[in-house]
C-alpha cells in the first residue's frame, strides 16, 4: 500500500509513472536518510499520473511532441501566460533579463524574446517550455479529462475504506508544479 504518493508536474506528460519514480525514488530516499528515516520501501511510494491525459488518445510515450516554434503561440491566454513565466522567471533569477529591461541590447516583449529569456532561466535550462503552455493555458478540457477529476491516484481503492493509504498518514509530494 502507497503511503507516499507523488504528483508530477507540468511537461512530463510524455513520462510514465515508473520512468517518474526512477528519479524520485532515490531522491526521497536521500532526503528520509538525511532527515534520521529509513528509505521506504518501493511499495509504500507511487505516482499519480494524469500526463496521459494530455496526449492525443493512443499516442505511445515514445513519440515526442510536435516541433513548435514562437509562432506557435496563440495570441490571448498562451502569450499572456508565457509572459507572466517570463517576469517571474526575471524576478527568481539573476541571468533572466525582465521583459521592460534596460540592457544595451533591445530586449522585444514578443514571444521570441520571452522564449530565449526563459530558455536562459534556471527552471526552464534543458527543458522546452512551449509544449508546457496549451495544457495550462485554460483550454476547454475534453470529456476524457473532465472525467479524469475522479480518476483514483495510485493507492486509492475501495478496499481501503474510502481513505487514501487505507487510513494510515498519507503524504502528497509535488515536484515541478
Amino acid at each position: 500500500m502507497a503511503r507516499v504518493v507523488g504528483v508530477h508536474g507540468i511537461a512530463q506528460q510524455m513520462r510514465g509513472e515508473q520512468v517518474l519514480l526512477s528519479a524520485w525514488r532515490p531522491a526521497l530516499a536521500d532526503g528520509l536518510t538525511q532527515a534520521a528515516h529509513a528509505p521506504a520501501a518501493d511499495a509504500e511510494v507511487a505516482m499519480a499520473f494524469y500526463g496521459d491525459l494530455f496526449r492525443p488518445p493512443g499516442e505511445l510515450l515514445a513519440v515526442g511532441d510536435p516541433v513548435l516554434t514562437a509562432a506557435d503561440v496563440a495570441p490571448g491566454l498562451e502569450r499572456e501566460l508565457l509572459l507572466a513565466w517570463w517576469r517571474q522567471a526575471a524576478a527568481v533569477d539573476e541571468t533572466v533579463a525582465p521583459p521592460d529591461a534596460d540592457t544595451l541590447v533591445r530586449t522585444p516583449a514578443s514571444v521570441q524574446a520571452a522564449l530565449r529569456q526563459l530558455s536562459r532561466s534556471r527552471f526552464f535550462r534543458g527543458r522546452v517550455a512551449r509544449p508546457g503552455l496549451r495544457p495550462q493555458a485554460g483550454q476547454p478540457l475534453p470529456p476524457r479529462r473532465r472525467g479524469a477529476a475522479g480518476r483514483p491516484a495510485a493507492g486509492d481503492g475501495p478496499d481501503h475504506g474510502g481513505h487514501r493509504s487505507g487510513g494510515r498518514p498519507f503524504a502528497g509530494v509535488g515536484r515541478g508544479l
